[in-house]
């Protein structure tokens, strides 16, 4: 009897969820059923404390809130880089560099400036983690050395490094950016 309702009434309960899944093999031993079936990955996260869900609940914050101006400075380096490879003359491209920094200045500018400086700095490492370039190399590759030690000194005035690389084998910080960024694309939160 118990075999009967299990068995007319699995099949709404395997349709009734989310995603469905494809039941493989079905054992019966004694009196319980085993079922194999490949089903969807869950992590489950774990925090020591109060203080560390608190800390990546901020972080997760800040890292969606920064993420898409990493991904427009993705796009932005690569369609700069295809420009300037098609620009013959270095006075040409100088003078691209310089519209293509009066865009950012009057557009991204005022956003920019809002950012705290953990953003910032969560910035930097997800502009890296997007070209897998160092912030600092970008600024010294298209303004050149004296603009990027520039830039590195004031960055290191708001306790920033221009020259950090995003690494999430190994700084527990990126690890969770990572995770952030996995789970958001899962979940469709960002593209």
């Amino acid at each position: 009897m118990k075999m009967l309702v299990f068995i007319l009434f699995f099949p709404l309960l395997a349709l009734s969820q989310k995603d469905t899944f494809l039941i493989m093999e079905m054992y019966y031993k004694d009196k319980d059923t085993l079922i194999l079936a490949d089903i969807e990955e869950i992590e489950i996260l774990h925090f020591r404390n109060r203080e560390d869900e608190r800390y990546f609940r901020r972080l997760q914050y800040k890292t969606l809130k920064v993420y898409p101006y990493a991904k427009l400075a993705a796009q932005q380096l690569d369609s700069i880089q295809t420009q300037l490879e098609l620009i013959p003359k270095k006075r040409k491209r100088k003078a691209y560099v310089k519209a293509t920094e009066q865009w950012i200045k009057e557009d991204l500018a005022p956003e920019l400036k809002k950012l705290s400086r953990w953003e910032g700095r969560i910035l930097s490492k997800l502009i890296y983690r997007e070209t897998n370039i160092s912030t600092y190399q970008i600024v010294k590759d298209l303004k050149g050395g004296f603009y990027a030690f520039f830039w590195q000194g004031m960055a290191k005035l708001y306790d920033n490094n221009l020259k950090t690389p995003y690494q999430p084998q190994s700084v527990e910080e990126d690890k969770w950016i990572e995770y952030i960024i996995v789970d958001a694309n899962k979940k469709g939160i960002i593209k």
